[in-house]
């Protein structure tokens, strides 16, 4: 239950109740000090606090049931007919339960049953105050539904920003790793000496390294881009890696043609195969090979990274800082609605990444 009552909007729902009241409550003033009639036999007492104490004790109970009832409707996703009919019959039944707790205050409190406490009098009181209650639930739904909303608004407003400063640190983290001295040395010696042996090679890998920097960089600020978009950035940078391993470097990519358009984080793949040919080689295993498969299943698109290199420890890659941006960006894009999981192959060779992503298409 505590769950589902927020304890902020119940306050604010009991400040409602409260402002109610005191317009209540002046109105009862300025009547008695008028000498109306309806209130000459009525003490001051009755006037001011009884109306304050009658209600408080009857509506926050009733404030709670609400909250539960709306808050399981709202998270349900109903239509708004169906919202509409249940609310109106919600609305009557909140009007008997008001004037029920009414006949208990007034029977042990006052000592008095009015009407003579039969059942058609009671319908009738009920009747007699449903236009009152009606505006009064429908106040309390219509602040609950309120406070929801605009709730969504500043989270999916915070997620806007979360996400376009994340992606801008993928666009940095990305050219960072692809710039640093190590990668330019290795990817300029290797076009120098391909310039010599082959010169249409080299021209083409000169030309992966300007095509993969400036792809990176003309990346939109969508967060979610075409698999075959990503693709064309992944296969520049592997273009670059086959070129460098050589031989020692095999990579094998299969990508089903109803996922093509489906849309996925920008920048998702590439770090996760540079996490898997980096941590892939060692003393033991010079040849690596890699798979990437992109498939659909219950649903759900899927994309599976395979190499046979070293099984996975606490060490080699899986909580670097690469992989922890990914999983931040997935949680704030999907919130609980993927999965991300690295787990070693079944032979004791190699290690596989697995992530699973809602299948949405692209316009």
């Amino acid at each position: 239950m505590k769950k589902r009552i927020d304890r902020k909007l119940f306050l604010i729902l009991l400040g409602y109740v409260g402002a109610y009241h005191v317009v209540y409550i002046f109105r009862r003033i300025i009547l008695k000090a008028m000498d109306r009639p309806e209130y000459a036999e009525v003490s001051w007492w009755r006037v001011t606090f009884e109306p304050v104490l009658a209600n408080f004790l009857i509506v926050p109970p009733v404030i709670v049931l609400i909250l539960i009832v709306t808050k399981k409707m709202i998270d349900s996703k109903l239509k708004w007919a169906y919202v509409f009919l249940i609310h109106f019959g919600l609305s009557f039944i909140y009007s008997f339960i008001i004037t029920a707790f009414g006949y208990i205050y007034e029977y042990f409190f006052l000592g008095t049953i009015f009407f003579g406490g039969t059942f058609k009098e009671f319908i009738v009181r009920t009747m007699f105050g449903s236009n009152l209650n009606f505006l009064g639930y429908v106040g309390f739904v219509t602040i609950i539904y309120s406070y929801y909303y605009i709730q969504r608004v500043g989270k999916t407003e915070l997620q806007k920003v979360q996400l376009t400063q994340q992606l801008q640190n993928v666009k940095m983290q990305a050219l960072k790793s692809q710039l640093n001295p190590h990668f330019l040395f290795n990817t300029l010696n290797s076009i120098s000496s391909l310039i010599k042996e082959d010169i249409d090679r080299a021209q083409q890998m000169l030309g992966n390294l300007g095509d993969l920097l400036r792809e990176i960089l003309l990346v939109k600020d969508e967060n979610l881009i075409p698999v075959d978009k990503e693709m064309v950035i992944l296969n520049k940078y592997l273009d670059i890696m086959k070129t460098r391993f050589s031989e020692d470097l095999s990579v094998k990519i299969e990508v089903e043609e109803d996922v093509e358009n489906v849309l996925i984080p920008s920048m998702l793949i590439q770090p996760i195969m540079e996490n898997s040919i980096k941590y892939g080689y060692s003393y033991d295993s010079t040849y690596l090979e890699v798979e990437l498969r992109i498939f659909k299943i219950n649903e759900k698109v899927c994309l599976e990274i395979r190499n046979n290199g070293p099984q996975i420890s606490e060490n080699n890659g899986k909580n670097g800082l690469g992989i922890a941006n990914i999983k931040e960006r997935l949680k704030t894009l999907f919130d609980d609605d993927f999965s991300f999981s690295f787990s070693n192959l079944e032979d004791g060779q190699g290690v596989k990444t697995t992530i699973v992503l809602p299948s949405v298409l692209s316009n």
